[in-house]
């Protein structure tokens, strides 16, 4: 979700069941309106599909607005190049690939006609975009996690792709009714979206309490509505309040891979058997 200085000012595009923008109806916004900023997730944090961020560039500078893009869930896990990407305005933030909590960067092409409006005034740092004191160890430690972090970032994204596929692979097995959100072939190596028919997310999570999984997204962890992303892609309720998510990561093993598979798996099949023993005859 986008934060806009006035209601109407903000348009929400649609997305196709894959999980990717519709790239009609963002055409179809630039029929009756020109300029402004479209700022899209680079990754979804739900599903891990990957948005084309070359596509949908090229839409919006022929209708003569500005692109930016939340990478927050893309580096660190995978190579970005902003020329490449073609992008105005990018975020990122240090704690997705190992650096300190609470520090984010965002790049902006040189030469973007931003208007100045500062988030905070009172000084002159951050170039007038920011007063107040830089935060020197937080920057540091954001550039150290990001050397460190690109220096293995291939061989790391083959490894937790392999296991993120294994998990699928065991889940789908052992219940062929479970089925994948999303993207397959365009999306983060270590995010999977599962729908398990039937079964409410919550009383699988509280069946398995040595796993860490979600409903959703760290972000909406709580909410009490099922999760929009879902919703959006064409799910229904039932079906989005049956959704984990599962999020691998540099320090996942395959012993835990198997010893996740095994624990959801006994879970669904306890919840369901406890959803039918209610459901039988009084």
């Amino acid at each position: 979700m986008v934060t806009a200085e006035r209601p109407e000012d903000l348009v929400l595009l649609q997305v196709g069941s894959d999980g990717l923008v519709d790239l009609n109806a963002l055409e179809q916004v630039f029929v009756t309106r020109s300029g402004g900023v479209v700022s899209l997730m680079g990754a979804n944090n739900e599903t891990g599909v990957l948005t084309d961020l070359r596509v949908v560039a090229k839409a919006v500078r022929e209708a003569g607005a500005l692109i930016h893009t939340d990478a927050t869930q893309i580096v660190g896990r995978l190579p970005v190049d902003v020329a490449e990407l073609d992008v105005d305005l990018l975020s990122l933030s240090a704690h997705k690939f190992g650096g300190p909590q609470g520090v984010g960067a965002l790049y902006v092409r040189r030469g973007t006609p931003l208007p100045h409006r500062p988030l905070l005034v009172g000084g002159g740092q951050e170039r007038g975009w920011r007063a107040g004191t830089l935060n020197v160890a937080g920057i540091i430690g954001l550039g150290a996690a990001a050397d460190a972090a690109r220096r293995n970032l291939g061989e790391e994204a083959e490894r937790v792709a392999a296991l993120r596929d294994r998990l699928e692979r065991l889940l789908t097995l052992a219940l062929p009714d479970c089925r994948l959100n999303g993207r397959r072939d365009q999306r983060l190596p270590g995010v999977t979206s599962i729908t398990f028919p039937g079964v409410p997310a919550d009383a699988v999570l509280a069946a398995m309490p040595d796993v860490a999984a979600s409903e959703g997204s760290a972000c909406a962890s709580g909410a009490p509505t099922p999760s929009h992303v879902l919703l959006a892609m064409g799910l229904s309720r039932e079906a989005a309040d049956s959704t984990i998510r599962f999020s691998l990561g540099y320090a996942t093993t395959d012993a835990e891979i198997e010893h996740a598979a095994q624990a959801v798996v006994r879970a669904v099949t306890q919840v369901r058997s406890s959803l039918a023993e209610a459901d039988g005859p009084r």
